[in-house]
């Protein structure tokens, strides 16, 4: 199943130019949760996936450096895409005026950091 999709996504993404293969925007996340077929919202989930591979990675990073994360989520927070999808769509409904050219990853972002805003530490 993951090799069937990993294949389909670099065949639909080698098929666009490189700047599409690298950005997801607001309106294409959307049709595809709204009328994407079976091998669109797969592509979108595996999409997701690297998405949130990347912002757990960075906050992995940040955390080794002893700098602020960029979302803190309780430990028992089980942050899968099914969830991911879920949570943005209720994001977005409540922030119409997000542009609709905008990264779903930049969205995703915005979204985990004010869902689950890390605690501020203040120095001396």
């Amino acid at each position: 199943m993951t090799r069937s999709c990993i294949a389909t996504l670099l065949g639909v993404l080698l098929s666009f130019t490189c700047a599409n293969a690298q950005h997801l925007d607001k309106a294409t996340f959307l049709e595809i949760e709204a009328h994407g077929d079976t091998e669109e919202r797969a592509i979108l989930t595996v999409y997701l996936r690297g998405v949130l591979n990347g912002l757990e990675a960075s906050n992995m990073d940040l955390l080794r450096e002893g700098r602020a994360r960029l979302y803190c989520p309780p430990f028992e927070a089980k942050l899968t895409t099914n969830w991911l999808i879920e949570a943005l769509l209720v994001y977005l409904k409540g922030y119409p005026l997000i542009p609709n050219t905008l990264s779903i990853a930049t969205i995703t972002n915005n979204m985990l950091a004010e869902q689950f805003a890390c605690e501020r530490q203040v120095h001396d």
